[in-house]
C-alpha cells in the first residue's frame, strides 16, 4: 500500500531527483509562480471618493413640471463647515445661473433651490467635499418643459464662495492610512501554502532517495 503510495509522488519528481540539488530547484520554481501570480494582480482603487447616485431632476429626463429645487445625492456622506462642504450652479445653454441661495448639505444629500427659466436644456454643476477629505466635481444635464419662474442671473452667487473647503478635522485626517487589500491576503496565504507544499515534497524527495541507495 506504502508503495503504491509513493510511486506516482516519486514520479512527479523524477526530474528534480537528477538534479544535485531538487530541494532548491522545486523551491524555486514556486517562488516564480508565486510571483507571477502577484505580478498579475489587478491594481485596487486608490481612494473612494464619493460618486452621485441618483438626482432630482433626474440625469438626462425631460421634467415638465416646476422645479424649486435640485436634489444630489452620493453614495457616502459629504463633508460641510458651516456651509462651505458644497457648491452647485444650474445654468442654462446660454450659461445664466438659476441658482436662488447656497447649497446645502445633509448627510449624502446636497440641496440647492432653483427658480428655472425658459424651457430648454440645463446643466447642473456641481463641487464637493468627499467622505476622505478630498474635493469631488462633476455634473449632469437635464431637460427642462415647465413654466418659467425668473430670468435668471449672470454668474453665481457670490454669498456662496468659490471653492469648498473640508472641516479641519477631517482634513487633518485626509490622508489614507495604508492597509493590506484582502485579495492581497489571500494571495499570501495561498502562496504560503504552495511553498509549505514544496517543502514538503522535496522532504519526501530526499527520503525515497535515501531509500533507494539502501
Amino acid at each position: 500500500m506504502t508503495r503504491a503510495l509513493t510511486r506516482p509522488v516519486s514520479g512527479l519528481f523524477k526530474l528534480g531527483m537528477k538534479s544535485r540539488f531538487p530541494g532548491l530547484a522545486a523551491i524555486g520554481a514556486m517562488a516564480v509562480l508565486v510571483a507571477a501570480a502577484i505580478a498579475l494582480m489587478p491594481a485596487g482603487p486608490a481612494s473612494a471618493h464619493d460618486y452621485l447616485v441618483t438626482s432630482s431632476p433626474a440625469a438626462d429626463s425631460t421634467v415638465t413640471a416646476a422645479v424649486p429645487k435640485v436634489t444630489l445625492t452620493f453614495d457616502d456622506i459629504v463633508l460641510d463647515d458651516g456651509g462651505h462642504g458644497a457648491l452647485v450652479q444650474v445654468t442654462d445653454a446660454s450659461g445664466r445661473n438659476f441658482e436662488t441661495g447656497c447649497a446645502s448639505v445633509e448627510a449624502r444629500n446636497v440641496t440647492v433651490p432653483v427658480a428655472l427659466g425658459d424651457p430648454g436644456a440645463y446643466r447642473v454643476t456641481w463641487q464637493i467635499v468627499s467622505a476622505d477629505g478630498h474635493p469631488v466635481s462633476s455634473s449632469i444635464q437635464f431637460t427642462y418643459r415647465g413654466p418659467k419662474a425668473s430670468a435668471g442671473h449672470e454668474g453665481a452667487l457670490t454669498k456662496c464662495g468659490t471653492s469648498v473647503a473640508a472641516p479641519k478635522a477631517q482634513a487633518t485626517n485626509a490622508p489614507a492610512q495604508a492597509s493590506v487589500s484582502p485579495t492581497v491576503i489571500v494571495i499570501i496565504a495561498i502562496a504560503g501554502g504552495v511553498v509549505l507544499l514544496a517543502v514538503i515534497a522535496v522532504v519526501i524527495v530526499v527520503l525515497l532517495s535515501r531509500r533507494r541507495r539502501r
